[in-house]
């Protein structure tokens, strides 16, 4: 298993103007899983408004950060 954060930002014309949503979420995924099977994830979690928007923006990156960091010098 393993943890990712999860970046979406639809953008959809509502008639009376454009909408825009992004939403930032943690998720564990299990072996196996896909980006694909993260952006259809995250397209679930949105408002049902934005269903069928266009996908301006997604990211689906480890949550981890290194165990172990190196100073720079300069």
């Amino acid at each position: 298993m393993m943890e990712f954060l999860v970046v979406l930002t639809l953008a959809k014309s509502l008639g009376n103007g454009m909408r825009q949503s992004t939403i930032i979420r943690t998720v564990t995924a299990g072996p196996g899983s896909t980006r694909e099977g993260l952006l259809s994830w995250a397209i679930d979690q949105t408002d049902p408004e934005m269903r069928g928007a266009n996908v301006l923006f997604f990211s689906a990156e480890p949550n981890a950060l290194p165990t172990t960091l190196k100073a720079v010098k300069g």
